[in-house]
């Protein structure tokens, strides 16, 4: 028996609506699922083969890493007592910067709560903890070439950063990441910032890392206090390749902006500094926070400094892991 496309599909929803199996009734008349959805919506407006809107199911709980059912009503308490910490010394306070997953991993190190980030979103919008979204603006991008980091110590970006005080003006923050592992290697904070300021910064990251000078590579800005004949001194003496980067592109020092972008939302946004003893003491509770308490996605969530001690302890675990960095 021969049928027409339109025969077919009159057949296939007349006893798909008797509860026939829409996979074997296309089988057996010879027709795709892709056709039949198509000519469907092209001859027909048939309001049963639309799927029904499925209702979305809470499940109202979670577990412990030790399997014991947690409610959600405690979790929210807890979402709760982290947004209600108003003490910028302490360095859980900063936990209320945190997105969803970061959040989630937060839950199970430091509390052994197993909770998807899903769930936290949905339980922080209820108690109304989610921050508007904001558009951000792309700077152009530029193509140089690349290093390849593949260790600590190799490679280091500094940058300054400026928090504003009612008392002491603009307080300014230098700091040098490792864009390896994450790490501050070194901070200065002071009334200004000047090529003897820098200085002391590399070599105190120096001593601290135990890195070889020789192997290292520092990308900063066109600052003067970088530019300056004391700085290009102490950098030829200690044989640190020195590299500057492109003006008006934070591309090109991707990491210390990084992190001085998350600075600003997670540190300045949430706190208000009457002088330079109070940026002191709150970002002394940051600097802990941020290396032993914040989860970082580009360390699979890991800490930089679990990542840096599991790394020294088995260097093997991560010998595929290798950082691009742009020129």
């Amino acid at each position: 028996m021969n049928y027409t496309d339109i025969g077919k599909l009159i057949l296939i929803i007349k006893y798909k609506n008797y509860g026939v199996c829409l996979s074997y009734l296309l089988d057996y008349f010879h027709m795709s699922s892709s056709s039949f959805y198509f000519k469907t919506r092209l001859f027909f407006v048939v309001e049963t083969i639309k799927a029904k809107p499925k209702q979305k199911r809470f499940v109202g709980f979670s577990y412990t890493i030790n399997g014991q059912i947690v409610e959600d009503e405690r979790i929210k308490k807890i979402i709760i007592s982290i947004y209600s910490n108003n003490n910028p010394n302490d360095p859980t306070f900063y936990f209320k910067s945190l997105g969803d997953k970061k959040l989630s991993v937060v839950f199970k190190n430091q509390l052994g709560i197993i909770v998807n980030h899903k769930k936290i979103y949905r339980l922080r919008k209820e108690l109304g903890f989610v921050r508007a979204y904001r558009n951000h603006f792309k700077h152009p991008k530029k193509r140089p070439n690349n290093h390849e980091i593949d260790a600590p110590n190799r490679f280091w970006e500094g940058d300054i950063k400026f928090i504003p005080t009612t008392k002491d003006g603009f307080v300014p923050i230098l700091d040098i990441i490792d864009a390896f592992d994450k790490t501050i290697v070194s901070s200065q904070i002071g009334h200004s910032s000047k090529s003897k300021d820098f200085i002391k910064a590399v070599y105190n990251g120096i001593s601290y890392r135990k890195a070889d000078p020789k192997k290292l590579i520092i990308r900063t800005d066109n600052g003067p206090q970088f530019k300056s004949k004391a700085t290009k001194s102490f950098m030829d003496e200690m044989e640190i390749t020195h590299e500057f980067g492109y003006k008006n592109n934070p591309n090109s020092q991707a990491f210390i902006e990084s992190h001085h972008s998350s600075l600003e939302r997670e540190f300045v946004q949430l706190n208000s500094f009457e002088n330079i003893e109070d940026v002191f003491q709150a970002y002394n509770a940051y600097m802990f926070f941020y290396h032993n308490l914040r989860p970082h996605g580009s360390l699979n969530y890991m800490t930089p400094s679990e990542f840096s001690r599991i790394f020294s302890d088995d260097n093997n675990c991560f010998n595929s892991k290798t950082i691009f960095v742009k020129k």
